[in-house]
C-alpha cells in the first residue's frame, strides 16, 4: 500500500500496487482481436524471472531496430506508467485450450520476443500451451462508462469472464455492466463542494494534536441499490501514516472517519458483473486540512 492519496476522492476499493490504468495484453479469439483485463504470465510461478529475460530481450531488439537512439549519451527508458511490466502479451485461443502466441513492446508491435529464447522446447509450432492458467480472465467491451486511473478497474458496457482451467476453457459469460444511480456529488459540476461537505463535518477540536502529521483514513463501503451504505469493509478500512498501517477501528482517526462516510448523503450505484461496485471515501487530516476547513 504505497500509494499517495493527496486528494479526497471517490474510487474503487480493489486497490492495487499499479497506480495508473494499464495497458492490457491482446487476445486473439473467435476472428477478433481483442483487449485483455488479466496478465496471464503473471499467474505462471516463475514469471518474474521470466519478466525480466523478456525486457532484456526486448531492449536488444530495440538496440537492433533502432541503433542511432543508443548513440546518445542518455537513452530514453522504454518503461512508461501505463504499462508497469514493459511488454504487452498476446494470447490465442485455439479449440478452447489458451495459448501465448507473442510478446512485444507496449508500444511498437515491431519489437517482440523470440519465444525460443524464452521457452525452448516448451513451445509448439511456436505457441506455448498457458497450461499454468486456471481462473477467470476479463474482456471489457463497448464504451467506458466510469473510468479509474488504477490498473484494470476501469468499467466498460460490457464484459466477457472466460474460466480455465489448466489452459482450457470450461466457461465464458458476458455481462452487462451499467450506472444506475450517480451520488449528487457525482453529478455536481464543482467538486470543491464535496471536499467542504465531507471536511466540514470532521470535528477538528475533537481529535488529537496533528504536530505535523499527515494522517490518511480509507474507508471502504458498500452501497446498497437505493445508494445508501448497505456495510462497512474492513479490508478496506484503515489509517496510514508515514510509519504504520492501523486497522483497529476504535482509533479515533478511523472512528472519525467511518462517522463522515455515514453522512454522505448517497453513492454511486454501479453494477458490474450483476453486482454492485464497492466504493471507498479517502480522508486526510493534515494541519492544512484543518486550516483550511475547521470553522
Amino acid at each position: 500500500m504505497t500509494r499517495k492519496l493527496n486528494i479526497l476522492v471517490f474510487l474503487l476499493i480493489s486497490l492495487t500496487a499499479n497506480a495508473t490504468s494499464q495497458l492490457g495484453d491482446i487476445l486473439i479469439w473467435k476472428g477478433d482481436t481483442l483487449t485483455l483485463f488479466s496478465n496471464p504470465l503473471e499467474l505462471r510461478s516463475n514469471w518474474k524471472e521470466l519478466s525480466k529475460i523478456i525486457v532484456s530481450e526486448l531492449e536488444n531488439e530495440d538496440r537492433r531496430l533502432y541503433p542511432k537512439k543508443y548513440e546518445a549519451e542518455e537513452v530514453e527508458s522504454m518503461s512508461s506508467s501505463a504499462c508497469w511490466r514493459d511488454y504487452i502479451a498476446e494470447w490465442t485461443i485455439i479449440s478452447d485450450k489458451i495459448y501465448l502466441s507473442n510478446i512485444y513492446a507496449c508500444y511498437d508491435s515491431k519489437e517482440k520476443v523470440d519465444l525460443k529464447k524464452i521457452f525452448g522446447n516448451e513451445l509448439t509450432e511456436n505457441l506455448l500451451f498457458a497450461n499454468w492458467i486456471t481462473g477467470k480472465l476479463s474482456i471489457p467491451k463497448g464504451e467506458c462508462i466510469e473510468y479509474i486511473h488504477l490498473d484494470y478497474k476501469s468499467i466498460y458496457e460490457a464484459e466477457t469472464v472466460i474460466e480455465f482451467n489448466d489452459g482450457v476453457m470450461v466457461a465464458s459469460k458476458t455481462y452487462n455492466n451499467y450506472i444506475a444511480k450517480k451520488s449528487k456529488f457525482t453529478t455536481d459540476p464543482n467538486p470543491n463542494n464535496y471536499l467542504e461537505f465531507v471536511y466540514g463535518q470532521v470535528n477538528w477540536e475533537k481529535l488529537p494534536d496533528l504536530n505535523n502529521k499527515h494522517i490518511q483514513v480509507s474507508i471502504g463501503v458498500q452501497p446498497n441499490h437505493d445508494g445508501q451504505i448497505d456495510s462497512l469493509l474492513s479490508n478496506y478500512t484503515y489509517l496510514l501514516d508515514s510509519t504504520k498501517l492501523i486497522t483497529d477501528r476504535n482509533n479515533i482517526f478511523i472512528k472519525e472517519a467511518i462517522r463522515i462516510a455515514k453522512l454522505v448523503p448517497d453513492w454511486d450505484v454501479t453494477y458490474q458483473r450483476d453486482t454492485i461496485v464497492s466504493r471507498c471515501i479517502l480522508l486526510i487530516f493534515d494541519e492544512n486540512q484543518k486550516r483550511k476547513y475547521a470553522h
